[in-house]
């Protein structure tokens, strides 16, 4: 039993980041590794695929036992139990239309969607003609406007199916979009907050990291432009140019230094869970 637990997915663990590691270096010499790297990534959708429907089971297991026991909170595990389970059946029911609905005849009513989804129109079929690859050429009519036009498949949905893609489009425009919106609105204020804690000079360090700062958001702001009007010193300040210069060389060098140390400890922390040294990802410590 210790053998499946720790014994082997190290091996497997070993194995696939070695065959990795020789398929970026071998090139077209060995043909059979390369197909193995063209392989991995399909397995791994498959794992993912089941690593999602695990971590859907374990979420629902969490809050379905917290929402049992009353614990502190579970009205925040209910609403996300509830906002779960009806996304999941909306989004399996309206993905689900094009499987069970016959081809389109002529005669028959759909509402035509827009590319964005966001609006729809209610259409007649008017002419069906066979395409290339078992497709259908669907040309529609619409019934407020009575012009003729080409219509795509997919876009076309029955009274019920447009009912359920509604409900499922309100749920996450208008719910799930704007909660992400208002998130991310919060988050500005506790950006410009630690902004502020930064720009507190306190040492030599951080009165560049002020001034260099400053600069540069003088070059993004109108503002920054009038002080060109300022009599003597005036034409020779150009703040625009400073902040270029700023941004193309001393950030764009302290970038690059970030990128390379970050690299090198990808590589490290990669070559120690091949090598088995970092196990934390079984479950044990590292």
């Amino acid at each position: 039993m210790l053998f499946v637990k720790r014994t082997l997915p190290l091996i497997i663990t070993f194995c696939t980041g070695l065959i990795m590691i020789l398929a970026f270096f071998s090139g077209p010499a060995f043909p059979g590794i390369k197909a193995l790297e063209d392989t991995f990534p399909k397995w791994i959708q498959i794992i993912m695929s089941f690593t999602m429907l695990l971590g859907a089971i374990s979420l629902l297991n969490i809050n379905l036992s917290k929402i049992s026991r009353k614990a502190d909170g579970y009205g925040y595990s209910m609403a996300l139990v509830i906002g779960f389970l009806t996304m999941s059946v909306l989004g399996l029911l309206s993905g689900g239309w094009p499987m069970f609905e016959k081809p389109v005849m002529v005669g028959e009513k759909y509402y035509l969607y827009s590319d964005d989804n966001m609006s729809s129109q209610w259409v007649t079929i008017v002419e069906v003609t066979d395409g290339e690859g078992g497709t259908q050429n669907i040309m529609v009519e619409d019934e407020a406007t009575k012009t003729k036009f080409k219509a795509s498949y997919g876009k076309l949905k029955g009274r019920m199916m447009a009912l359920i893609f509604d409900a499922q489009q309100i749920l996450f425009i208008g719910v799930f979009k704007n909660a992400q919106a208002t998130m991310f609105s919060l988050l500005a204020f506790f950006v410009a907050s630690a902004s502020f804690r930064a720009f507190r000079i306190k040492s030599k360090e951080a009165g560049l990291l002020m001034g260099a700062a400053f600069i540069v958001m003088l070059g993004n702001v109108p503002i920054g432009n009038y002080l060109r009007m300022i009599p003597v010193i005036g034409p020779f300040i150009d703040v625009s140019a400073v902040k270029e210069w700023i941004m193309s060389y001393p950030s764009s060098a302290a970038q690059s230094a970030i990128l390379v140390g970050a690299m090198l400890g990808y590589i490290s922390a990669s070559l120690k869970i091949i090598l088995g040294v970092e196990r934390s990802h079984l479950g044990g410590e590292g």
